[in-house]
């Protein structure tokens, strides 16, 4: 999909210049501007009025109720929805609507359009000028006539300011490196996002004298990603200031730069945490909020598990379980793997999406989802699943992984009892770290456990575990 669901354009439109249909369609993005619906009355009322300006052959309406049947906003997830009102807006000649057939197509989403079709849509979309089908069907041509993607990438910055076609022009190894600096060098002449990325460019390649330079021009004259990678740039320098980090971020973000918003908000909450004022706890913590409330409504996927957090647990505002979880389900569905992990935590066992979003999770190499997937796996008898998980966690040097691979061929669940690999298991989960482990070695080598005795051994993983603050361990004299 886009990822285009909050369209703005023409906003600051008088209601008396406007239809019935765009009036509707634009009081849904100034609420979707504001934040999700809080209810289901409030979802039910901007589906209602997207649907009424449909009804009028209202194009962009229509796209974007498909765009919701997409991702299960406020309405079901149903692509076969989603495929008749892009069908819809798109025989009203809408690009975006054909832009959002050609995603379904290339990527396979329905049955019910060939890539040919796709393709055709695409096609449509860049006959009707729109700057990201542009930068599509660029893509889509490197392979085939890599000089005509070069000049569609080139032409779709120059002629339409679609700035994602300039960094991939910049960014692409396929194109003559040498031909495509000196484009940009020409470019920066006079564009303040063209100095941005040579600043980046010349930053990649560790020439932070000319990235400086780049990166001043840019950000003296408000561009956001100039503010971004001069904040970059201080980051790497030998006398890297904090502050003056934070300082570009803050100016990348109030020119709208989301990733920085994030960024910026990020070190707000660990000042927030270290503040030695409630009063500075507290303003850190609220500026925080509002960076991660307009980066999360923007579409920054971390941003949203942030403000996620900050609603669940009152960091820079009231405390509201309802719309912290609803933050968080938006960034689980985007494919946020400590979201979908902690929405998983959320959910009975037994509820039809526990088990797919844990999953979801562990896949994504979140290691509690990797340590519950395999206590899953065991649960069920499934040697194979408890031992893949178990072993991915391992390889990523997780202690206790190796604690519970250890008890598993300590007891023989899944497995063939076996001791002498059981105390190397906890021996190597001891080397991470992991406290209860030595408890459990203090106990091998008190009893010769898979081990020889040896008294000496085994006061010292005892006295290991005293110090951890092992709740069995403190009792034992030994």
């Amino acid at each position: 999909m886009s990822g285009n669901t909050n369209k703005t354009e023409n906003l600051g439109l008088n209601a008396t210049e406007l239809s019935q249909a765009e009036t509707w369609y634009i009081e849904v993005l100034k609420l979707e501007q504001q934040g999700l619906a809080q209810n289901e009355q409030d979802a039910q009322a901007r589906v209602d009025l997207l649907v009424n300006a449909s009804n009028q052959n209202f194009a962009p309406a229509s796209t974007l109720l498909g765009q919701w049947h997409v991702l299960g906003r406020y309405v079901n997830q149903s692509v076969q929805s989603a495929l008749l009102f892009f069908q819809h807006a798109a025989k009203l000649n809408h690009a975006l609507a054909h832009l959002e057939l050609a995603y379904l197509g290339l990527n396979n989403a329905t049955d019910q359009l060939t890539k040919a079709q796709a393709l055709m849509h695409l096609q449509h979309a860049v006959q009707l000028n729109h700057p990201e089908a542009i930068f599509v069907y660029a893509q889509q041509q490197l392979s085939q006539d890599p000089q005509s993607a070069y000049l569609l990438l080139l032409n779709n910055y120059l002629k339409n300011q679609h700035q994602n076609s300039l960094k991939f022009f910049v960014e692409f190894s396929g194109f003559d490196s040498i031909k495509v600096q000196n484009e940009l060098l020409k470019i920066a002449e006079k564009d303040h996002f063209s100095c941005a990325l040579l600043a980046f460019s010349y930053l990649k390649q560790n020439n932070l004298d000319a990235a400086l330079k780049y990166a001043d021009i840019a950000q003296e004259h408000n561009d956001p990603f100039g503010c971004y990678v001069r904040a970059l740039i201080e980051q790497q320098s030998a006398k890297a200031d904090a502050a003056v980090v934070q300082e570009f971020l803050l100016k990348a973000a109030k020119n709208g730069h989301i990733e920085s918003a994030y960024l910026a908000a990020v070190t707000l909450l660990k000042n927030s945490e270290n503040a030695k004022t409630e009063q500075k706890q507290k303003e850190y913590a609220a500026l925080a909020f509002d960076l991660l409330s307009h980066a999360a409504v923007s579409g920054n996927v971390p941003a949203q598990y942030s403000l996620a957090q900050c609603l669940r647990y009152g960091m820079g505002t009231e405390k509201n379980l309802d719309q912290g979880i609803s933050w968080l389900e938006r960034a689980a569905m985007q494919n946020h793997p400590d979201a979908q992990f902690e929405l998983s935590m959320l959910l009975p066992l037994e509820h039809e999406h526990h088990l797919p979003l844990l999953n979801s999770a562990a896949e994504k190499g979140h290691v509690q989802a990797m340590l519950c997937m395999s206590i899953f796996e065991q649960r069920q008898n499934n040697a194979d699943g408890a031992l893949f998980w178990l072993n991915k966690a391992k390889e990523l040097k997780v202690p206790r992984a190796f604690f519970l691979l250890a008890q598993m061929y300590q007891e023989g669940k899944c497995v063939e009892a076996d001791l002498t690999q059981s105390a190397d298991l906890f021996k190597q989960a001891a080397d991470h770290g992991d406290i209860d482990s030595y408890f459990e070695l203090f106990k091998i080598y008190k009893d010769g456990i898979g081990v020889r005795k040896n008294k000496k051994t085994a006061g010292k993983y005892l006295d290991l575990a005293k110090e951890n603050q092992h709740i069995e361990a403190a009792s034992i004299e030994f």
